[in-house]
């Protein structure tokens, strides 16, 4: 059993849970609030004319990360995106929440379930935010996930909650 095997960990940001510790223990990372379409709020910040393409919207997340040793970080980013494109024409505020949750939910799945437990949280964040950078803009062409938020976007700060029970979400 690998290092990952050993981690015990409820990913509540992706609602999955991974494998459980082993009997030498181990920390566990908790990721909570699962990131629902409610937690991306858009703020239009160039309006959008009507043509076929332009607009854009942005939104800014701080999500708690925890282990169960008391460590936490927050994981800090914004959501950039086109309000209309070519490529998907307008996007919806509620289409923009649902991809933008989705997206990120799928991003976590597949970088957080692959950390250990010598993995800094921060660099697990890291690369969480490349992951759902490629994964958001695959959906909308355009988007984009940023290292900081646009100035004067309040954050909508998802914080831990500790361990799930039962296995999972």
């Amino acid at each position: 059993m690998g290092a990952s095997g050993c981690w015990k960990a409820a990913v509540a940001l992706c609602a999955v849970a991974l494998s459980s510790a082993c009997a030498t223990g181990g920390s566990a990372t908790y990721v909570e609030g699962a990131l629902r379409p409610r937690h991306f709020v858009f703020h239009e910040v160039v309006k959008w004319d009507g043509g076929e393409s332009g607009g854009w919207r942005a939104a800014c997340l701080h999500v708690g990360i925890a282990r169960d040793t008391g460590e936490m970080f927050l994981c800090r980013f914004g959501v950039e995106m086109p309000i209309a494109n070519k490529a998907q024409g307008f996007i919806s505020t509620e289409q923009a929440q649902s991809l933008s949750a989705s997206c990120a939910n799928q991003a976590a799945r597949a970088t957080l379930s692959r950390a250990t437990p010598a993995t800094p949280i921060g660099m697990a964040c890291e690369e969480f935010k490349t992951f759902y950078n490629l994964t958001l803009d695959a959906a909308i062409k355009g988007a984009q996930v940023t290292r900081t938020c646009k100035s004067g976007i309040k954050p909508v700060v998802v914080t831990p909650t500790g361990p799930t029970t039962g296995g999972g979400l």
